[in-house]
């Protein structure tokens, strides 16, 4: 027992003289950087660290060797309790957030609150600090949706940058809480900076059978898409095109897929062969809106090349139809697209 007495006080002390000569190297730069803070409570502890060495060492003192090691031991719970919580505290871990509420501490009763599965309780408080990513957080715990949806509303009123925080709302009122108007209503307001966003704002009106609301939206997608085209971006006449049809302005649906029609031979002229499939679809898109054949026969000598293209570029069967169905609909209707 000795012995092993012994190796226990040696292995000790070299823990000891490292972590202290350590921590005294970290003081000394802690006070020539002025952190006096740091500096004095590492060299502190680095000396007292050195102490723990000769005592093991040396076992001069049991006194002392018992009392740095124990010293040593709280320390170090003390630490723990501070790394996992270094919000709370030490002291006020062991407090009920009834009285953190009395003293004030507000912060802290909610972090209390929310660690013991009170997330409404925990969301209030919050909301009292005007801590509202926070309190979203919480209600989102709590699954009500409704008040994380109303907070991400309110934080992007107040943020800079708030268009994260409406998307995120947008997907709670869409997914969540089915509120397709209220859903429609934030993504008008997303419009207002990414014009793409009118799509989906008509989209959602109707889901909720607003026509006018639903014809305003597209309206405005369309001139978004037209500044688009105007900026040299011809991509975006599919779209001026597709949105055209919709409003029912058949001659600039027909004068948009012509134009984009030779975009798209251009750029198969180019090598880019992929473009195939725009040209069948175009030509399909023509032949629906005007019923002349010409456009129906020019799409069906087109798929052919893109059936040879795509058996060049793509193994699985399976997908590569999915892809000549997706063109053959043309035909008949419009496909979804987006920018």
């Amino acid at each position: 027992m000795h012995i092993v007495g012994l190796i226990v006080r040696y292995l000790l002390g070299l823990g000891y003289l490292a972590g202290g000569l350590g921590l005294l190297f970290i003081g000394g730069l802690g006070l020539w950087a002025r952190n006096w803070k740091i500096g004095g409570v590492s060299g502190f502890i680095g000396l007292l660290g050195l102490l723990g060495a000769y005592e093991s060492f040396t076992f001069a003192s049991p006194f002392l060797f018992w009392f740095v090691l124990l010293l040593f031991i709280l320390m170090s719970v003390a630490a723990a309790l501070y790394v996992t919580e270094p919000d709370l505290g030490i002291i006020d871990r062991f407090k009920s957030p009834k009285r953190l509420l009395k003293e004030g501490k507000k912060e802290k009763a909610a972090i209390k609150l929310k660690r013991g599965g009170c997330y409404r309780d925990a969301a209030r408080v919050y909301e009292e600090l005007e801590w509202h990513t926070s309190a979203a957080l919480c209600y989102e715990e709590a699954g009500d949706w409704d008040k994380v949806a109303e907070l991400y509303l309110l934080i992007a009123e107040k943020e800079e940058d708030g268009e994260y925080y409406l998307r995120k709302a947008r997907e709670i009122f869409e997914e969540k809480l089915q509120d397709f108007t209220r859903a429609a209503q934030v993504l008008e307001k997303l419009a207002e900076t990414e014009g793409w966003y009118w799509e989906d704002a008509a989209r959602d009106w109707e889901k909720v059978g607003s026509d006018k609301a639903v014809r305003r939206c597209w309206k405005k997608a369309l001139k978004y898409y037209q500044e688009r085209v105007k900026e040299d971006d011809p991509v975006f006449l599919s779209d001026v095109a597709d949105i055209s049809e919709r409003l029912g302005l058949k001659d600039d649906a027909v004068a948009s897929y012509k134009e984009f029609l030779k975009y798209c031979q251009d750029m198969v002229e180019k090598e880019e062969k992929g473009w195939l499939r725009h040209v069948v679809e175009v030509n399909y898109a023509l032949a629906r809106i005007t019923g002349d054949e010409g456009f129906k026969e020019e799409g069906d000598k087109t798929l052919e090349k893109y059936k040879f293209y795509l058996d060049e570029v793509i193994k699985s069967e399976e997908y590569k139809q999915e892809l000549l169905d997706e063109v053959k609909r043309w035909l008949t209707e419009r496909v979804e697209r987006r920018p």
